[in-house]
C-alpha cells in the first residue's frame, strides 16, 4: 500500500509541477504580449515627437534668420529716414554717378562656380 500512495503521492506531484509551468509559461506569455503591445502603441507617437522636434528646430532656425533680416531691414529703413548723407551716397551708387573728384571702385562678386 505503501508503494501504491507513494506513487499517487508522486503523479499528483508531478502533474500540479506540469500544471504550474504551464500557468507560469502562459503568464510570461500575456506578460509579453502586453510589452509587445504597449511598445507597438507608443513607437509611433515617439517617432511623430521626434519628427515634430526636428520640424520645431528648422522653424526656430528660420525664425532666427527672419528676425535678423527684419533687424537689418529696420536700420536700413531708419538710416533712410534720418541720414541724408545715406540716402544720398545710395542714390549716387544706383544710379552711377559721382561727385566731382571722386573716384569710384567696385567690387563684384566671383561666379558661383569660379574660385
Amino acid at each position: 500500500m505503501r508503494t501504491a500512495h507513494a506513487r499517487a503521492q508522486f503523479r499528483q506531484r508531478r502533474e500540479t509541477d506540469f500544471w504550474r509551468a504551464v500557468n507560469r509559461f502562459l503568464i510570461f506569455l500575456i506578460g509579453l504580449g502586453t510589452v509587445i503591445w504597449t511598445v507597438c502603441l507608443f513607437v509611433p507617437e515617439m517617432r511623430r515627437i521626434t519628427e515634430m522636434r526636428e520640424t520645431l528646430a528648422g522653424l526656430q532656425k528660420d525664425l532666427a534668420a527672419q528676425q535678423l533680416l527684419l533687424l537689418q531691414q529696420q536700420r536700413q529703413e531708419r538710416w533712410l529716414n534720418e541720414d541724408p548723407g545715406y540716402v544720398e551716397t545710395l542714390a549716387r551708387d544706383r544710379l552711377g554717378v559721382m561727385k566731382d573728384g571722386e573716384t569710384i571702385i567696385r567690387l563684384d562678386e566671383p561666379a558661383s562656380g569660379a574660385r
